[in-house]
């Protein structure tokens, strides 16, 4: 059975949550350090989470929002899922946080407004 658009709103806020607790791990530790490389796998997943679901909203509720970058961030899971070998954490870390600030206030004025 497919996710309602809401079901995949809240698993975007879930999932940006997900990200903050883990940043909060890599910012704590030296980039090489085994803690950090896990804490980025963790948001490279969630990020790719994020991609999808983003990709399964409806055009309209897409279209009602411009001002979130949809197609950035459906590419930057395409760019983790395929070109993982090119990341670089502090790279991904600096194209996340304001489209993610951003998509968290969409999603969850979305999910308000029912």
């Amino acid at each position: 059975m497919s996710r309602t658009p809401q079901q995949r709103l809240q698993d975007i806020l879930e999932a940006i949550d997900a990200i903050d607790r883990a940043d909060v791990v890599l910012r704590a530790h030296d980039p090489g350090d085994e803690i950090a490389l896990v804490a980025l796998d963790a948001i490279q997943y969630r990020i790719m989470t994020i991609g999808e679901a983003v990709k399964a909203l409806p055009p309209s509720l897409r279209n009602d929002h411009p001002d979130v970058p949809w197609s950035d961030i459906a590419r930057m899971r395409d760019l983790i899922g395929h070109h993982y070998y090119r990341l670089d954490a502090q790279i991904v870390r600096a194209t996340i946080q304001a489209p993610i600030a951003q998509l968290r206030a969409t999603c969850q004025a979305a999910l308000d407004a029912g």
